[in-house]
C-alpha cells in the first residue's frame, strides 16, 4: 500500500522485533504498512477517539490484519499493560499533547525508544524527552504536501547537547541537506518579519528573535 512521505519516514525508524504502540493511530495507515514491511513486530494501534478506531478497524480489515494489529480505544499509555511495549510512536499531535502522554512515568519505565513527530514546539519537545532520560539517536526533516516535518528517534541514554543542537537537532545539523536550507531560510524570513512588527517595549521578545536570527544566519552561512 502507498502511504504519505511523512509516515514512510516514520516507519524507517522502526526496527524488526520492536514492541510498538502507535498512539493516535487515526486511520492506521502507518500500522498496516509496518505490519507488511517489518518482521516479528508486536503492534498496538490506539486512539482516544472512537470514530478513529472504527475507521482504523475498517482499513485493517481490508488488509486482513485484524488478527495481527491490536486496536485499543483509550488515552495515551493508559491502554497498555506491563512489558507489552518497548517502542512508542506519536505523530501528528502538538507538543503539549505529547508531553502529557509521555509524563505517565508509571508506563514509561519499560520504553526503550520513542519515535515522534510533533506539529508544534519541536525545540521544547527535544528538551522534554532528553530530561526523561533519552538521547537523540536519529532525526530527519521530511517534506510532505509542501509542509516540512521533523521526525526524531529517541533511545534510552544520556548525551549532552549545545544550545544549537537542541534548537536545530544534532543529527539534522550534521546532515544539513537541501530541506534544512529551505526550512531555515523560511524561518529566518518569518523571524525577520516578526522582529519588524514587535513593539519596542517587548524587549525580551525582541532579544529572543534577534538571537534566533543570529544563530540561523550563522548556520546558513557555513
Amino acid at each position: 500500500m502507498r502511504i504519505s512521505n511523512r509516515l514512510k519516514c516514520i516507519s524507517e525508524f522502526v526496527e524488526d522485533n520492536d514492541k510498538i504502540i502507535d498512539i493516535g493511530c487515526d486511520h492506521a495507515l502507518l500500522d498496516i504498512y509496518l505490519m507488511n514491511n517489518k518482521n516479528n513486530i508486536n503492534l498496538i494501534a490506539s486512539d482516544i477517539h472512537e470514530g478513529a478506531i472504527k475507521n482504523a478497524k475498517k482499513n485493517i480489515s481490508k488488509h486482513a490484519l485484524l488478527d495481527k494489529i491490536d486496536l485499543r480505544l483509550g488515552d495515551g499509555l493508559n491502554v497498555i499493560n506491563e512489558n507489552e511495549v518497548d517502542t512508542i510512536i506519536i505523530a501528528g499531535m502538538g507538543y503539549y499533547s505529547i508531553e502529557k502522554i509521555l509524563s505517565n512515568s508509571e508506563k514509561m519505565n519499560k520504553i526503550k525508544k520513542i519515535i515522534v513527530q510533533s506539529n508544534t514546539d519541536v525545540v521544547k519537545l527535544r528538551k522534554f524527552i532528553i530530561k526523561l532520560g533519552y538521547k537523540i539517536e536519529d532525526e530527519l526533516l521530511v517534506k510532505d504536501k509542501d509542509i516540512i516535518y521533523t521526525i526524531i528517534k529517541f533511545t534510552l541514554g544520556k548525551e549532552k547537547y549545545s544550545y544549537e543542537e537542541i534548537y536545530f537537532g544534532p543529527k539534522i545539523l550534521s546532515k544539513k541537506d537541501d530541506l534544512f536550507l529551505e526550512y531555515y531560510n523560511k524561518k529566518l524570513l518569518k523571524y525577520e518579519n516578526l522582529l519588524l512588527q514587535l513593539p519596542k517595549y517587548e524587549i525580551k521578545n525582541i532579544l529572543h528573535h534577534k538571537h534566533l536570527i543570529r544563530i540561523i544566519k550563522k548556520e546558513l552561512s557555513k
